[in-house]
């Protein structure tokens, strides 16, 4: 299969960008260093903490917080006259958006949630070059705002708070192929002369238990921070405030163990930025420079394309279940907090059996990720079909959404780490960080679409259930393309694109320096 791949040092000019990013690394000096217990354990609290944001507050606390908000300045369904009284069970209200507008207060959270992935995207794409160089983010984000009317405050905060999660993750990703490479089992293998299809394997295998084992620990980390945030929720006895202090008290938690764990988590920096470069610009062109391999690379191109569409599917369908609990179902605050614990608790649980399991049958990473997909494609397919013979089932009653819960937990945290896995396994040694980025972008760049087109649904029917069609094919046209990836070629292409890389990159320097000496000589 090697022999099949080649890309020969001519076929493309670099581009400037490529070229001056080389010229500056001439200065600096790569070491290998083994990957150390306490930079590996650093990384995986940091993980840890910044999830307590990203997994809690974002998708959960602060959409609770604006349907909160949006109903208490909202107007009875059948009279816009009548002011929304929040305090009959399973009230039914809408919420002037204009003055001429009238929409569900869910509808708006998911809008809102959609213009979060939006802005998440630019300013992730804006941000992607600065991981590759070495450099770090923390941020603390909280608002406090007490009259219902300003509910719109909250709907242009929100999103900020997803931006900063998102540029934390950036960062964090991509430590997920520098730890593999520099892995003591992986650098053994190495030492030894071993072939490089062990080598592959050993770095697969370590890979995915960092992965594994950081799933693990953050979903622990998120449970602590979940029991804080139920006490302070049960403490002010469930109020629109206690949501707003729970949000804070995530950003502070963030910030406070990134400080304590900041000393031991290595750097690791890549070279240092190229000189005169606007970062931003220079984000953007490195992210248009990497969208243009995918003509040597199209076996990430096609895994990436499933990941676009895959990770949309799958938050939506989280997203609507959350909606159906809270605005049908009766949810209260805590107990939508408490479905967060029962998902994080199950997700732990469920990382470590599912390393398990790959471990014991020997499973590829992309059979890991097939089979999460097939049993979310169980689970959508019921949530779809049942309301077409029954009105007694299809989360009717709140059983059945503790059930898709535990049933979501055990299966989300696989599903993510392996997906990290993957695209770690077949991006090109020195170009991580940009792929990362790419990952996270595509992640964002396509979670817009199920909150609004869910939130569209709704509008226009009545009933967020039939929005399941959405998720569900967008998970099967997933699993086709992703079943389509060749790992074996994938893996050979990017080792012989990152070889030809180095080529062309040393072939254009060298022609630069003879015509700056060419062109020194003539003047003296």
């Amino acid at each position: 299969m090697q022999g099949r791949v080649k890309i020969a040092p001519q076929e493309s000019q670099l581009s400037e960008l490529d070229l001056a990013n080389y010229e500056e690394k001439q200065d600096y000096q790569h070491t290998i260093v083994p990957l150390k217990r306490t930079e590996v354990w650093a990384w995986y609290i940091q993980n840890a903490t910044y999830c307590g944001y990203g997994w809690l507050a974002a998708p959960l606390m602060v959409p609770l917080l604006i349907q909160d908000m949006a109903s208490k300045a909202g107007v009875e369904v059948s009279n816009h006259a009548i002011p929304c009284n929040t305090s009959v069970p399973n009230f039914k209200c809408v919420t002037p958006i204009l003055g001429r507008y009238f929409l569900d207060p869910g509808a708006i959270s998911l809008y809102i949630s959609s213009l979060s992935s939006v802005l998440s995207f630019f300013m992730s794409l804006s941000i992607a070059a600065v991981a590759d160089h070495g450099c770090c983010i923390n941020t603390l984000l909280f608002f406090i705002i007490q009259s219902p009317k300003l509910f719109w405050v909250g709907a242009i905060l929100s999103p900020l708070g997803w931006v900063f999660y998102n540029i934390c993750s950036v960062f964090s990703h991509s430590y997920l192929p520098v730890y593999g490479r520099v892995h003591p089992d992986v650098l053994e293998a190495e030492a030894r002369g071993d072939s490089e299809e062990v080598i592959r394997k050993v770095e697969e295998q370590a890979v995915n238990d960092l992965s594994s084992y950081a799933s693990a620990i953050a979903n622990i980390g998120s449970i602590l921070i979940h029991g804080a945030c139920i006490w302070i929720s049960l403490g002010m006895k469930e109020s629109s405030l206690s949501l707003e202090i729970a949000t804070a008290v995530t950003g502070v938690w963030w910030l406070m163990w990134m400080l304590i764990v900041a000393p031991w988590l290595d750097a690791r920096p890549g070279p240092p930025m190229p000189k005169e470069k606007n970062w931003i610009v220079y984000s953007w062109k490195k992210t248009y420079n990497t969208l243009l391999s995918f003509k040597t690379l199209p076996e990430i191109f096609k895994f990436m394309v499933a990941w676009f569409i895959l990770s949309d599917g799958i938050g939506t369908v989280l997203a609507i279940i959350m909606v159906i609990l809270y605005r049908e179902l009766g949810f209260t605050h805590v107990q939508s907090l408490l479905v967060s614990v029962v998902i994080s608790v199950m997700a732990c649980i469920g990382a470590y059996l599912f390393m398990y399991i790959r471990r014991y049958f020997q499973w590829t990473t992309k059979v890991m990720i097939v089979l999460t997909l097939s049993f979310y494609a169980i689970l959508v397919s019921y949530l779809v079909l049942a309301p077409y013979f029954t009105k007694s089932f299809g989360l009717r009653h709140p059983w059945e959404g503790w059930f898709c819960t535990v049933y979501i937990g055990i299966i989300i945290s696989t599903f993510y780490s392996s997906c990290r896995v993957m695209l770690s396994e077949l991006c090109p040694e020195g170009d991580e960080n940009e792929w990362f980025s790419l990952y996270l972008l595509a992640d964002k760049g396509s979670s817009w679409m199920g909150p609004f087109i869910t939130g569209a649904i709704f509008t226009a029917n009545g009933d967020y259930r039939a929005a399941f069609w959405f998720p569900l094919g967008l998970i099967v046209i997933g699993v086709i393309i992703l079943a389509n990836v060749d790992m074996k070629q994938g893996k050979d292409q990017a080792q012989a694109f990152a070889r030809a890389k180095r080529e062309r990159l040393l072939l254009e320097s060298s022609s630069k320096m003879k015509e700056l000496s060419s062109h020194t000589h003539r003047n003296s």
